[in-house]
């Protein structure tokens, strides 16, 4: 049995909403099998020494306990310019539209995104597996950093411009915004601890969950308040637009 090197609680950040009510787990297997241990019913990062496990090229090593994708799911023909109509398997690629819809029926829910993942041999991300993944070992409020920035990622803010200004923290409400999606890793900075790109903004990504209920991380380029939609910890519930996904892996011990 290996030791944990690592036992760090993830606080929920000042002002973030909390949509669910009940613990996120009563025992590790809640969490996940690996990486991930249950501490007064919080998932909690439980790693391991990076390196333990072996990931593909396309991913990134999380906590030294799982694989992640690098980049957030994109189809198979996805292009810089579109993200294609091939929904046979998820890819992880740099530079091309993610794959996401609007549609939480026929467009994106956990079961589209679950059989796009183990076309690809892999599986959907757990829910702890992203919060972890997006924070880092320092329970990160954003993926890039603790402070909200408007322009290291994709969101309402980032293509605002009033009057001239550089875009600033809800800029959006003063003036308007040219939001769209971007191409993955589009944004140099917009990386995690761990080395996984867009996963505050861009589009939201559905994580797996034992609970019947769809739920939405990250935040997408469109969010009304980026400032809180974008935090690691925030959990959405509530069927929002500009919906993705990104694929995971138990990677191969070494």
């Amino acid at each position: 049995m290996r030791n944990p090197i690592l036992l760090l609680a993830f606080a929920l950040p000042a002002g973030c909403i909390v949509q669910e009510s009940e613990p996120e787990c009563e025992v590790a297997a809640d969490c996940g099998e690996v990486g991930v241990a249950c501490v007064e019913g919080a998932c909690v990062a439980d790693c391991a020494p990076q390196g333990t496990v072996t990931c593909a090229a396309d991913q990134v090593e999380v906590c030294g306990a799982w694989c992640m994708d690098a980049w957030e799911a994109s189809r198979p023909d996805a292009t810089a310019e579109n993200g294609g109509t091939d929904s046979s398997l998820a890819t992880s690629r740099a530079g091309v539209i993610p794959w996401y819809s609007s549609d939480a029926v026929a467009g994106m829910n956990p079961a589209i995104a679950t059989a796009a993942c183990e076309a690809a041999g892999r599986r959907l991300c757990r829910a702890a597996e992203w919060k972890i993944a997006c924070a880092g070992t320092d329970g990160l409020a954003y993926a890039y950093g603790d402070e909200y920035d408007p322009v290291v990622c994709n969101g309402i803010d980032t293509y605002c411009t009033c009057d001239g200004e550089d875009p600033y923290p809800h800029c959006y409400d003063d003036c308007d915004s040219d939001a769209h999606v971007m191409p993955t890793g589009a944004f140099p900075e917009c990386v995690s601890p761990w080395g996984a790109w867009d996963a505050s903004g861009n589009v939201w990504e559905v994580v797996a969950s034992g609970d019947g209920h769809d739920h939405y991380r990250g935040g997408a380029y469109n969010c009304i308040d980026s400032e809180q939609n974008h935090r690691c910890g925030y959990d959405a519930t509530w069927n929002p637009s500009a919906k993705g996904f990104r694929c995971c892996s138990d990677g191969v011990l070494r």
